[in-house]
């Protein structure tokens, strides 16, 4: 068992280093992902805390990881933007998933001799790009809006898009309980029950938020509102991610969907809110990451399958990209970061932990091979978004 002390130590050195490591992040492109699953590495090398502690707390750190995530996503989606430039976007979202989680499954079942679903599961796993990583690397590259809006909406869109379907074919690998008839339906009733609470829920509290407005903890309200509409979906049958993702995006949204509901005024929730949002899942997002680093079991085989499967998302980008921006003015550097920008992150990490959670025959073998994944991209996007950046530099300072 761990020790009240050593859990303290490591909660604050996570947050520490999490903290120095995106101020390195911001000046370097060098995500702090690569630091925290170092530390965690360290952790578990010298067994300073054994790891079956964590193992038992994984399926409720997974859990709260994932609608963590989603709730943030929407509540820092733009509405309008969504809506304007979702086209493009989406198409290099939806192909880039579907030709990833293809590519993976396809060497999946040739290479580790998995059954098709459970091939397909890993594939989507693996789908879409890390947000937060896309997010912060665009942030700082001198680029069209076009171009950053492009790849931010891209990684956003990605991770409900690989949630969701990657909770769905759990559902198919290993039956959970439903009260619907066959997994296609039972599917299709829990995105709509997730989508219909997350929206109702989140014009409701908007009106609550109202009503309480300017009296301390209304975040911590909402949050455990949030805890609540989770496991009441879940519960129920419906997708508690989902209904996270909706219920952030109402209160991101709060203005644009009180004129498409015609209220008498329009409401919205603080940027205090989503700032201390931000803080939270700061936290969640670290802590997640040294978790994964400490759990993740290496040997060369793993090694050498999951550098693998970092080659072929890399080969498969360049397909999709090269597909989803055609007819689009682009130039050459900003191909080229387009085609880089390959990052996995979180919703990864999470998603492999809650196949092991549910007992997915093979998934014992998901955390390894996701964990070497990450780091692989990190390091890759990284550099190539460095040395694109630096070359691009020096041309801006010739002219």
């Amino acid at each position: 068992m761990i020790d009240a002390w050593t859990l303290i130590v490591l909660l604050g050195m996570t947050v520490v280093l999490g903290y120095v490591g995106s101020h390195i992040f911001a000046k370097t492109k060098i995500p702090d992902v690569i630091w925290l699953i170092i530390f965690g590495l360290v952790i578990a090398y010298f067994n300073i805390i054994p790891r079956e502690s964590f193992l038992v707390m994984s399926a409720m750190m997974a859990s709260i990881a994932l609608f963590i995530i989603l709730f943030d996503s929407g509540l820092n989606l733009d509405f309008y933007k969504l809506i304007k430039n979702v086209s493009r976007s989406l198409v290099l979202a939806i192909l880039g998933f579907v030709v990833s989680t293809i590519a993976v499954a396809v060497f999946a079942i040739y290479f580790l001799n998995f059954s098709l679903l459970q091939g397909l599961l890993l594939g989507t796993i693996l789908g879409g790009t890390c947000s937060t990583t896309v997010i912060g690397m665009t942030t700082g590259i001198k680029m069209r809006d076009d171009t950053k809006t492009l790849l931010s909406l891209e990684s956003v869109l990605t991770d409900p898009i690989t949630i969701v379907v990657s909770m769905a074919l759990i559902g198919l690998i290993v039956p959970i309980q439903t009260t619907f008839g066959s997994p296609i339906q039972g599917i299709m009733s829990a995105f709509s029950i997730g989508i219909v609470v997350g929206l109702f829920a989140g014009i409701i509290w908007l009106c609550v938020l109202d009503k309480i407005k300017n009296k301390p903890f209304d975040y911590m309200v909402t949050l455990g509102m949030l805890f609540l509409i989770y496991a009441g979906v879940e519960y129920t049958g419906g997708s508690g991610a989902v209904a996270a993702l909706f219920f952030g995006l109402v209160l991101g949204n709060g203005r644009t969907f009180s004129k498409i509901f015609r209220f008498k005024k329009d409401y919205s929730v603080s940027e205090y809110l989503k700032k201390f949002q931000s803080e939270i899942t700061f936290f969640i997002r670290a802590f997640f990451f040294v978790f994964l680093g400490m759990i993740a079991v290496i040997n060369m085989t793993y090694l050498l399958y999951g550098l693998a499967i970092a080659v072929i998302l890399i080969v498969v980008r360049l397909v999709a990209v090269r597909i989803s921006v055609i007819g689009m003015e682009i130039g050459a550097f900003e191909r080229r970061v387009v085609y880089g920008m390959a990052p996995r992150g979180l919703a990864a990490a999470v998603l492999a932990q809650l196949a092991v959670t549910y007992n997915v025959p093979g998934s014992e073998i998901f955390t390894s091979l996701i964990f070497i994944v990450i780091f692989a991209l990190a390091i890759y996007t990284s550099i190539l978004i460095a040395g694109f950046s630096h070359k691009y530099g020096k041309k801006e300072e010739k002219k």
